[in-house]
């Protein structure tokens, strides 16, 4: 008894020690250098694993011949949904805390390393089972390793990517941290060399404009008309996903919805994937809409954008449209922000079937004499985010989008290109090899279903 009370302190101990330890930068990569993603191994994959303990699942990748445990964490599923145990409508898993066949093994392919033969992996973890998981890059045209291991002494790791605060809604990285008022950014801030940078941005700007057909009323609408909040939420060590609901009341007895969004924080990126369901076409009731979504900076002088269409060295911000940004026209889907060796890329991609209906071009706009209230800091050094054109001419249906933004640090003008080819090709995931180090560990999992 006194031997398991030493055995319960210590392990409290580290887990405490592993909530206390802040969050750092990710890198050095190995063979697959994606700093800006992170990779999901659904469990059905990992074969016979299925009703292990996740207690005792570690991950371990080689370098230079040598073990290291790496952080990941498993991301429970009820059905579709991701199981985020925080928060005022929490999602719990029927069966918590075990390894289900729907469940995801989630890590930084940036962490994985090189292929070990079955000797070094039963050396780095005796009396266990583990599986070898291959990565494949097709964009860089290479491969890594990471191995899956089940002990009743996993390798662990305190290192973390990401960590949150729901009391304060502030999603921190070794590279950017996020703040959130009522589920909607206020608050935005990169890391660097020098410690925390300013924040950039005054707000989160969400415009529409909706006419009735024959003109019987006309509304616009902004942000801060909507209901916007937090329901619940999941810190891992590689990833933070948040759960918000959102939607508009305009009149009439007509309630718009923008339904649950789940949104995805990573160590060098942020992920917004969304769905839009239509009965209809808003066309019956509507004669037009046109909408546009965008950050409206904090005063970013000295900052210069960059998308299709723009100069060479970009469009200098400075508080005044010059010749140059007022001829700016561009149906792009992405753009720069940079400023020195450090920048931010947005993506938005869209399904195909929106793509076809909507006009979308992207908005730009660099003049500290003209306000786009409701906000805090008055003009728009610079605003920037896109416009869509044609919401009206949809039909119903179901269409899907996503946003993504990226921290990309010591960047230098086409370092976009990269980023944006790895987003249209994915890491794909191969479990390659089975083994078992000395005795094989108890029996206590069934198989799981294929």
């Amino acid at each position: 008894m006194t031997a398991r009370v030493a055995l319960v302190a210590v392990v409290g101990l580290a887990l405490g020690a592993a909530a206390a330890e802040p969050p750092t930068p990710i890198g050095p990569c190995g063979p697959v250098a994606r700093p800006y993603d992170v990779v999901e191994v659904v469990a059905s994959d990992l074969h016979r694993l299925g009703g292990t303990p996740l207690a005792r699942l570690g991950l371990l990748a080689f370098r230079d011949g040598k073990p290291t445990s790496i952080p990941f964490q498993v991301d429970e599923k009820r059905g579709r949904k991701i199981a985020l145990p925080g928060g005022a409508e929490p999602t719990i898993d029927d069966k918590p805390d075990v390894l289900d066949a729907e469940d995801l093994l989630v890590f930084a392919p940036c962490d994985a390393g090189d292929a070990a033969d079955a000797a070094r992996v039963d050396a780095a973890a005796p009396d266990a089972t583990w599986r070898e998981i291959r990565l494949d890059d097709p964009v860089a045209g290479k491969n890594a390793f990471v191995y899956l291991v089940v002990s009743d002494h996993p390798p662990v790791t305190t290192r973390r990517y990401v960590d949150y605060d729901p009391g304060t809604d502030l999603v921190s990285s070794g590279r950017y941290r996020i703040g959130l008022v009522n589920a909607l950014p206020n608050y935005f801030a990169l890391i660097g060399e020098t410690g925390v940078g300013p924040n950039l941005i005054d707000g989160l700007r969400l415009r529409a404009e909706a006419t009735l057909r024959a003109d019987l009323a006309h509304w616009k609408l902004n942000e801060q008309q909507g209901q916007h909040e937090l329901i619940a939420w999941k810190t891992g060590p590689v990833r933070v996903i948040r759960r918000s609901r959102h939607h508009v009341v305009i009149g009439l007895g007509i309630r718009l919805t923008a339904g649950v969004a789940n949104t995805f924080f990573g160590p060098q990126s942020v992920y917004g994937p969304g769905s839009l369901k239509l009965p209809f076409s808003p066309g019956v009731l509507f004669r037009d809409i046109s909408a546009f979504g965008g950050v409206d900076a904090r005063d970013l002088r000295g900052w210069r954008y960059f998308a299709t269409g723009t100069p060479p060295k970009g469009l200098s911000i400075d508080g005044h449209m010059d010749d140059a940004e007022k001829a700016f026209r561009s149906t792009g889907d992405w753009f720069v922000l940079a400023h020195h060796d450090e920048a931010l890329l947005f993506v938005t991609r869209m399904s195909e079937n929106l793509r076809r209906t909507i006009s979308l071009a992207l908005l730009y706009r660099d003049d500290a004499e003209r306000p786009n209230p409701p906000e805090e800091v008055p003009g728009t050094v610079p605003l920037v985010g896109y416009e869509g054109r044609g919401i009206e001419k949809l039909p119903g249906g179901r269409y899907t989008f996503a946003l993504r933004i990226y921290a990309l640090p010591g960047y230098r003008p086409g370092d976009e290109r990269h980023v944006l080819a790895e987003i249209d090709a994915p890491v794909k995931t191969t479990v390659t090899a089975d083994g078992v180090s000395g005795p094989a560990p108890r029996a206590d999992a069934r198989p799981a279903p294929r």
